[in-house]
Order: structure tokens, then sequence, then C-alpha cells
């Protein structure tokens, strides 16, 4: 009976001396999975604000070379500090509640779109970052939401229609339409006064803006983000 009791507790000191292990092992994997993830979590965020940055000094490379060409040339263009998009007055391109181009609107385009495009596009360095070269309309918010959606598209697409008419020639015309799309945007972003009504005169615009190939890349992280996200919850 001695002998028996002692084997038995041999072997139950030997299967939680096993358990012990299995489970030390178990929290060395975990250990290891979360240092490695960890660590590539910091690279990933590390490379996501290199991405920015670049992203910024070359978009601020474009403002500046933008704003000293048209300054040389006293063309009077409005340009996001920020962004780098051109926003031309409703006032200059159309009528109120029209779309069809006015002479006044192709005399201003031809004037400020061949430095426009000669500045991105004819620039080595600058173009092999360009991804889009976008024509976006805006409106007020008088009317429906369709009707001046309508509206936009078609302010937009007036302007780019100009742009690639054979009877509208400047440098670069040919690797323009390459990039070339439009947006209508309808009321969906207005611009506000400093009491956040809306200004209409102002909110009634084309405005003309590039992408860099870098921020869609950083598009395509954020929507994995926010998936990522709505996965854990």
């Amino acid at each position: 009976m001695f002998f028996r009791k002692k084997s038995k507790q041999e072997e139950e000191t030997s299967y939680w001396l096993s358990f012990s292990d299995l489970m030390a092992s178990v929290l060395i994997i975990f250990i290891l999975l979360f240092v490695y993830n960890l660590i590539a979590y910091e690279e990933s965020m590390n490379e996501t604000e290199k991405m920015i940055q670049e992203l910024t000094s070359t978009r601020m490379k474009i403002i500046t070379m933008l704003q000293e060409e048209f300054d040389k040339e006293d063309i009077d263009i409005i340009i996001d500090p920020k962004t780098g998009a051109i926003q031309l007055n409703e006032s200059i391109l159309f009528d109120s509640g029209k779309s069809q181009l006015k002479d006044e609107g192709k005399l201003f385009a031809e004037k400020f779109i061949p430095i426009y495009v000669k500045i991105l596009l004819g620039n080595d360095e600058i173009k092999s970052q360009i991804s889009q070269i976008i024509i976006e309309g805006h409106t007020d918010d008088i009317g429906g939401y369709l009707y001046n959606l309508k509206l936009s598209q078609e302010r937009s697409l007036s302007v780019a229609q100009f742009l690639i008419n054979p009877e509208f020639d400047y440098m670069y015309k040919n690797e323009m339409e390459k990039y070339l799309t439009i947006n209508g945007r309808s009321y969906s972003e207005p611009i506000l006064n400093s009491d956040g009504s809306i200004n209409k005169d102002a909110s009634r615009r084309v405005e003309i803006k590039f992408r860099l190939k870098e921020e869609e890349v950083l598009l395509q992280i954020q929507k994995e983000l926010e998936k990522g996200s709505k996965d854990d919850k």
C-alpha cells in the first residue's frame, strides 16, 4: 500500500509539472507573438509617419511653386495653403444656374491652366508623384441636393471639356488627359462664414486640385485600420 501511494503521488507531481511546462510554453509563445505584433505595428506606424512627412513635403513644394508662378504672371488665384486646391468663383466661369462656360471663364482658364499643368506635369520629380488632377464642382444650398448635384457635375464637366478641346493648346495637354477626372459635390462642402452660416457666393465654385499617389496608400491604410476597428467590436 505504501509504495502504491507513493507512485500515485509521483504521477500527480509529474502531471502538474508537465502541465506547468505546457502553460509556460504557451505563455512564452503568446509573449513572443505580442512582441512581434508590437514591433510590426511600430514599424508600420513609422512607415506611415514617414509617408505623411514626404506627402506634406511634396504638397508644400507644389503649392509654393504654383504661388510663385501665379504671382510672377500677376494672376489672381486663391490657393488653399494646406491642400493646394485652386478655387475659381462661379461668377468668373458661369452665369447663375448655368453650366455653359462663359467667354470670361475661358480666357481665365487659358491664362492659368498652362502654368498649372506645366508645374504638375513638366517636372519629372513632381509628375512621378501625381495620381490625379481633379476638377470639382460645388454649389450653395439653394434648391434640392439632386438639382445641385447635377449642376455641379455639369459645371466640372464643362471645364474639363474646355481643357481638352482641340482649340485650346498648351504644353503637356496630352499628359493632362491621362490624369484628369471630374466630381460634382452639390452643396456637401460649403464654405462657411465666421458665424457658421453658409457663404453662398464663395460656396458656388469650381476647384481644381491634385491628388498624390501616396495619398491613395494612406487612404487604403485608413480603410484597413477602420475595418480592423470594426472587426474588434
